[in-house]
Formats: structure tokens, C-alpha cells, sequence
């Protein structure tokens, strides 16, 4: 019942965050290949793309990283961009808003909401492209969103309340290296029903 009741309102927290964003045009080509090497090298390990399972870690975690094509299914483009943007607190999932810019998370955002129908051959070939094409953490970008300071917002997984704080220290690289752990927002809510977070 507890787990239920905290779901319950961390998924309404979201919906009321996010409620003002709007998405851009999403689904370009670009955007997928983008979208694909960055899911690769910042969510594959907790949210298994087509054809794959979760790691060990992941499957370890409490709550589980969900499996994101509910995500698709179930949430707005801007839920799922406020989600990346400012992680969940007391689950796991990052807030990846001070290391990437909004180009990079509204990608991850256009690629996940292809998710419910993507194959893994599709997954391969989208990869495959993006190396190809140098885009994404392919290409060393992907953690481009220096935020000089800017502000930023957690989600917490026990209120459903969100906290604004100053990101003076988003240490994000062009080489693909994320924030240190300290600059990290302790985040994320996955439940073990399946649902996005």
C-alpha cells in the first residue's frame, strides 16, 4: 500500500511539473540517432533497450528501474523531458539537466517515445548510424549543458514535492564524462510494476 501511495504521487508531482512545458517538434531523424547514442551511454545499463535485459545492478536496485516503453505509452514529451532533466530523488535515476543541454534530453525524450515499437534490429541499426554519423556520446558530445549556475529541480520520491537548487557546479564534459557522483542529484522512483518514473 505504501509503495502504491508514493507512486501514486510522484507520477501526479510529475504530471504537475511538467505541466508547462511544451515539446518541441520531435521524431526527426537526427534526434533518434542522437536520441539512441545517448540512451546507450546514459540509461541502457538501468532501462534495457529492445532485445536486451537490465544489468545485474539494475535488476538489484530498489525500487527496479522500470522498462521505459510504458513510459512512452504513459506519459507527455514533457514529462519524460522533465524526468531526465531532473532525475527523481530517492530512486536512482539521475537528474542529467547540469551536464546535458535541453537539445540532448529533448533527443533522448524524441527516442524513447519511439520505444514501444522499436526491435532490437532497429536499436542496432539506430547505434550503428549514430557511430557512423558521429552524434551523441558517439561523437563526445552529449554532456554539452554547462549550466553556469543555473537553476534546477529534484522530485523526491517520498513527498512528491519538488526543491529548487542552485547548479553552480555541473561539471559535464565534451568527452562523454558525466557529472561526479557529488554533482549528481539523488534522484529517480522506478516501480517494479513496469511504470515510467
Amino acid at each position: 500500500m505504501t509503495r502504491w501511495a508514493l507512486s501514486q504521487t510522484v507520477h501526479k508531482s510529475i504530471e504537475q511539473q511538467a505541466s508547462g512545458i511544451e515539446a518541441p517538434e520531435l521524431g526527426s531523424e537526427d534526434q533518434l540517432l542522437a536520441g539512441a547514442a545517448n540512451f546507450e551511454a546514459m540509461c541502457s545499463e538501468c532501462h534495457a533497450p529492445p532485445g536486451r535485459r537490465q544489468s545485474v545492478a539494475a535488476r538489484g536496485m530498489y525500487p527496479r528501474p522500470p522498462e521505459l516503453t510504458h513510459a512512452a505509452e504513459e506519459k507527455s514529451a514533457g514529462e519524460i523531458f522533465w524526468v531526465i532533466k531532473h532525475g527523481i530523488k530517492a530512486s536512482g535515476m539521475p537528474a542529467w539537466g547540469g551536464s546535458h543541454s535541453d537539445e540532448d534530453m529533448w533527443a533522448m525524450t524524441a527516442f524513447v517515445e519511439k520505444l514501444p515499437d522499436m526491435s532490437a534490429a532497429e536499436y542496432d541499426r539506430l547505434l550503428a548510424r549514430a557511430e557512423g554519423s558521429g552524434v551523441g556520446h558517439h561523437s563526445g558530445g552529449g554532456g554539452t549543458g554547462h549550466d553556469g549556475g543555473r537553476q534546477t529541480h529534484e522530485l523526491d520520491a517520498t513527498t512528491g514535492s519538488s526543491k529548487g537548487h542552485d547548479n553552480a557546479h555541473g561539471h559535464g564534459s565534451r568527452d562523454g564524462d558525466h557529472a561526479s557522483a557529488e554533482d549528481r542529484v539523488d534522484s529517480a522512483a522506478g516501480q517494479e510494476d513496469g511504470h515510467s518514473h
